[in-house]
């Protein structure tokens, strides 16, 4: 198996570091106020589909510049809306667009790594709706200022948030933060529970990120990550399937490699050696109906 090296992955808006077992994916337009561009998404979409492959990261943490002026300040709007859509949909039809925001928050979502992210910034739209929503643990500074001002703009909510927001902190709160198009803070009562930790100062949300992958990274497995995550995002909505698939989930992993180091692990009282590989869970997984989002088009 050949050995990616990111530094030479050509990319032109982050940064990819490997700190051991952990990618650290650094928002790299500071001068920009690391506004959302379509390079920026096409570099976020390529690192987050090499990291899900990539056998050595257990973690990705995505950041900003510590001296950033803001985590994500939103969509690049200089030129208008126009710079946001995409020639193929002005050829076939705006059914043929594709939410460049929503592409990335499904790269990220899929990715069956853990994904971290440590807002050490403003969040601005996609900034949060695209950055944060789809990653599985987020850490905030308290002073952060969380802007959604789709209604207020308008446009409608991107990047797949409105699938996203009211899964994670239900539908009332959520409806409200889009429908008044507020900016908040990360303590807000309406974002309550969204946020892992809450840093009163800016300068401690990467080092309490890193120091929380670097223990997931040391202790959990990463085929129970996988399985876990596609259990709680892709399962059933009875729970008579929702038993079934994850009765397979257990009696498929009670059998690897990784179950035994930790059955092993805890009688001995020592930190585990997980080992297993992602690629063997190919055979099941995924158990549920993918989507070509894809455009097929329609003219030459």
């Amino acid at each position: 198996m050949s050995v990616t090296d990111y530094t030479n992955l050509g990319f032109t808006t982050i940064r990819v570091q490997l700190d051991g077992a952990i990618a650290v994916v650094t928002l790299a337009r500071t001068k920009q106020r690391n506004t959302f561009v379509q390079p920026l998404a096409e570099d976020l979409i390529k690192a987050y589909d090499i990291l899900d492959r990539d056998d050595r990261v257990r973690v990705v943490v995505l950041t900003a510049e510590p001296d950033a002026p803001a985590f994500c300040a939103g969509a690049d709007l200089n030129g208008g809306w126009e710079r946001i859509l995409t020639e193929e949909a002005e050829n076939e039809g705006e059914h043929a667009h594709r939410d460049s925001g929503g592409q990335v928050t499904m790269a990220i979502f899929r990715c069956r790594k853990i994904t971290i992210v440590a807002v050490n910034g403003h969040a601005v739209g996609v900034g949060f709706t695209g950055l944060q929503l789809p990653c599985d643990i987020r850490f905030a500074w308290a002073g952060a200022k969380l802007a959604f001002p789709f209604v207020r703009r308008g446009i409608a909510p991107e990047a797949c948030s409105s699938y996203l927001l009211p899964r994670l902190i239900g539908h009332s709160r959520a409806m409200a933060l889009f429908i008044t198009g507020a900016t908040v803070t990360p303590d807000s009562p309406l974002l309550d529970g969204l946020y892992y930790a809450i840093l009163s100062k800016r300068e401690d949300v990467f080092p309490a990120a890193l120091a929380l992958a670097k223990d997931l990274a040391e202790n959990t497995s990463g085929t129970a990550i996988a399985v876990t995550k596609a259990l709680v995002w892709r399962g059933f909505d009875n729970i008579e399937e929702q038993h079934i698939v994850d009765s397979r989930a257990i009696r498929i992993l009670a059998r690897s490699p990784d179950a035994e180091e930790g059955a092993v692990a805890f009688k001995q009282r020592r930190a585990p050696k997980f080992a297993d590989k992602l690629s063997r869970l190919s055979p099941w997984m995924p158990w549920w109906r993918e989507i070509n989002v894809k455009h097929r088009k329609s003219r030459l």
